[in-house]
């Protein structure tokens, strides 16, 4: 139906990539069994027929991945608030995960889709290494801004090395993670300056999925206004010339064409 009213892209969300070290939770859509290709043909199709284009985003939980077996990999060993320990993801783990990713991309764009989102905002995996606060490695992954980009880089690399170049990436991050433990927007617009020129889509959202005070900034109540968090992705825009996206409590077709603009 959003194809057939008109949107450019549509795109299908929260899709796992990885049964072994990724999962967040139970209801993701499946993108590593090969029993799952009919469905996802079929949901291309139905998007593409009516000249929309259709997207997959790719989503890995890291630290969060509570429905995955043990061991829980992090940038960092700590401990969740539930007293789960993460341990410090292991480089054969991070490079199997990179892999991961291109497979994915690789499987959505054999199953007729035209694009791929990688999710590397609120809190999930890409962004656990992209926090100045939480990624503390003292190996080539973590620590300085450069290492911490690294993982997010490798994962780019590995699905156009996959994929070609004509397949575009949108990037989703967190302009800013809008909490005293998370980065600001100064570090946002950081990231998408580095970002600037490596994806086709800089995705601009807002918050931590997994930090219960800020959830209601990355997933807006009724109570906020109309276009909260576009505020994030208007600095961000000042500041790259790859095309940028914005999300959140966007309702209001009139409002829409008015940020658009």
């Amino acid at each position: 139906l959003k194809a057939l009213g008109g949107a450019a892209c549509v795109t299908i969300g929260d899709s796992g990539i990885d049964p072994k070290y990724g999962l967040p939770h139970q209801r993701q859509i499946n993108l590593y069994d090969p029993d799952g290709r009919g469905p996802l043909v079929n949901i291309s199709r139905a998007i593409t027929r009516h000249g929309a284009v259709a997207s997959a985003e790719l989503q890995h939980g890291g630290m969060y991945s509570i429905f995955s077996p043990e061991p829980y990999y992090g940038p960092v060993e700590t401990e969740l608030p539930d007293g789960r320990v993460v341990r410090e993801m292991p480089e054969s783990v991070i490079e199997e995960i990179i892999s991961r990713f291109g497979d994915a991309a690789a499987w959505v764009k054999a199953c007729g889709f035209g694009m791929v989102m990688v999710h590397g905002g609120h809190g999930w995996l890409l962004n656990q290494f992209l926090s100045p606060t939480l990624n503390r490695r003292k190996d080539r992954w973590g620590g300085s801004f450069e290492n911490r980009m690294r993982l997010t880089y490798a994962v780019i690399d590995e699905i156009r090395r996959r994929c070609g170049r004509d397949f575009p990436i949108e990037f989703r991050m967190s302009g800013s993670e809008c909490n005293p433990n998370g980065y600001d927007i100064d570090e946002g617009v950081r990231i998408a300056q580095a970002l600037d020129g490596n994806v086709d889509i800089i995705h601009v959202s807002a918050g931590h999925h997994e930090i219960p005070e800020v959830f209601y900034v990355t997933h807006p109540t009724m109570f906020l206004p109309d276009g909260v968090n576009v505020k994030y992705a208007a600095e961000i825009k000042k500041h790259v010339k790859t095309p940028v996206a914005c999300v959140g409590a966007m309702a209001d077709p009139a409002y829409m064409e008015e940020i658009v603009a």
